[in-house]
């Protein structure tokens, strides 16, 4: 029997729009990686072009109850009504863990009293004085080193490149073993696939494509795809 189970919350999606005239045109497209593109194409052609994107946010229930990403600040109501979906209350959570800190995952933390995990790297970086307002007095723990464990069966591991304190998590759930690696992967998962990464952080990307594929995962779920198999 899995050590955990697993529960998409929220599950990843990208809003992409533009202003023309006054008007306000929302695609229907709001899958990833597609949106994206989208949004790419779009922002040659109008003036205006803007795009809100939600993460996966995880509900991870064994020895802890535990959420991972809760988000944007507007998922706040979303993923506590998601949580009593599930038997749930706010209260019920007994950790938040955020593979990052940039906005667009830490600020669903608003909703929850929980501790927060997230990597002393990040504590560090110019973005955490928005993550900062957003968990005001909650209590943080600093996750420190290159891996670790959380809970019984929930490991970590540091995996850079998408920024300095990113980490992803493993562990056995309904899907197998099952790897959340936030933003390590992504917008699209082709140069994962093929194992190529270019650009200045290129080597860091590889290396924490490497860890992710160590632990031997069934299942991936990445903060902006579909859950796949690898």
């Amino acid at each position: 029997m899995a050590a955990w189970e697993l529960d998409i919350l929220i599950p990843t999606a990208r809003f992409v729009f533009s202003v023309e005239g006054g008007a306000v045109d929302v695609l229907p497209e709001h899958r990833s990686p597609e949106a994206f593109v989208a949004y790419r194409r779009l922002r040659d052609r109008r003036p205006v072009v803007g795009m809100t994107t939600f993460p996966n946010t995880v509900l991870l229930r064994g020895p802890l109850t535990v959420v991972v990403d809760p988000g944007l600040p507007l998922q706040n109501d979303p993923v506590l009504r998601a949580l009593e979906a599930c038997g749930i209350p706010a209260a019920g959570v007994d950790l938040v863990v955020l593979t990052h800190a940039h906005l667009d995952h830490v600020g669903g933390c608003a909703a929850l009293p929980a501790p927060v995990a997230v990597h002393a790297r990040e504590t560090a970086a110019p973005y955490w004085r928005l993550a900062e307002g957003v968990l005001a007095s909650r209590p943080l723990e600093r996750l420190d080193g290159t891996a670790g464990v959380i809970a019984p069966g929930l490991e970590w591991a540091l995996t850079p490149g998408h920024c300095d304190g990113h980490i992803s998590l493993a562990c056995e759930t309904q899907y197998g073993v099952t790897v959340l690696c936030g933003d390590t992967i992504g917008p699209g998962r082709a140069e994962f696939d093929a194992m190529t990464a270019a650009g200045p952080g290129a080597g860091e990307m590889l290396a924490s494509w490497r860890r992710i594929r160590d632990w031997a995962p069934d299942t991936i779920v990445a903060g902006h795809l579909p859950p796949f198999a690898p």
